[in-house]
């Protein structure tokens, strides 16, 4: 690779790291949302104080949240090389020559300043490269498969796949993870996500709970 190819993916992977934690947050809050409508309409079941239109309301926002949640999820780990994706970053940080004109640009000379106080930048790159090998590309295909069939076309369903709530939730907090990451390597100015789900789900739960 060369001085000059390394340089513009190490740009790209600065350019991406706020666009990509700024839709990882979204998604974080709408699968919040969707898990706080959940247990509200898990709580109101039985409960004559809710009318009908109530839990139509709230299978509505549930709906809503979830689907959102799905469609972000998958701008983040998109496979097209034409995209800003995680996707794209791992394909360029994974290479020794970016990660030097990664850490070289963003910390210069406090490079050995930043890891006396934290954890070093070449170790914030071999945890981005450790999280993004966790994801499980068999969910993350069923995951496509869904927003494809179930979410932006209306397509035969006759080879229907379709993704557990819980797999969905594990890839939300793991895009999260990714972002947090990949924000720290990158020095961003952005909040972190991490407990972002867990914030949103009592937004959520509070919301339909008062209404």
């Amino acid at each position: 690779m060369s001085e000059q190819t390394a340089a513009a993916d190490a740009e790209f992977i600065i350019q991406a790291a706020p666009r990509l934690s700024s839709i990882a947050t979204l998604a974080s809050m709408s699968f919040g949302l969707g898990e706080g409508a959940n247990e509200a309409i898990r709580n109101a079941q039985g409960n004559d104080k809710y009318r009908q239109g109530w839990h139509q309301a709230a299978l509505g926002f549930q709906d809503g949240t979830l689907m959102m949640a799905v469609v972000r999820t998958c701008i983040l780990l998109d496979s097209d090389e034409k995209t800003v994706s995680f996707q794209g970053v791992y394909r360029r940080l994974k290479e020794p020559e970016t990660q030097r004109a990664l850490i070289q640009k963003v910390f210069d000379e406090y490079e050995e300043f930043q890891s006396m106080f934290g954890p070093s930048p070449t170790q914030m790159v071999a945890d981005f490269l450790s999280i993004y090998r966790e994801i499980d590309w068999g969910i993350h295909s069923r995951l496509i498969h869904f927003r494809n069939f179930g979410v932006v076309h209306l397509l035969d369903r006759k080879n229907w796949k379709s993704i557990e709530y819980g797999e969905m939730r594990d890839l939300i907090l793991l895009v999260g993870r990714l972002s947090d990451k990949l924000t720290e390597l990158c020095r961003s100015s952005v909040p972190p996500i991490a407990s972002l789900v867990k914030e949103w789900r009592e937004y959520g739960l509070h919301a339909l709970e008062k209404s």
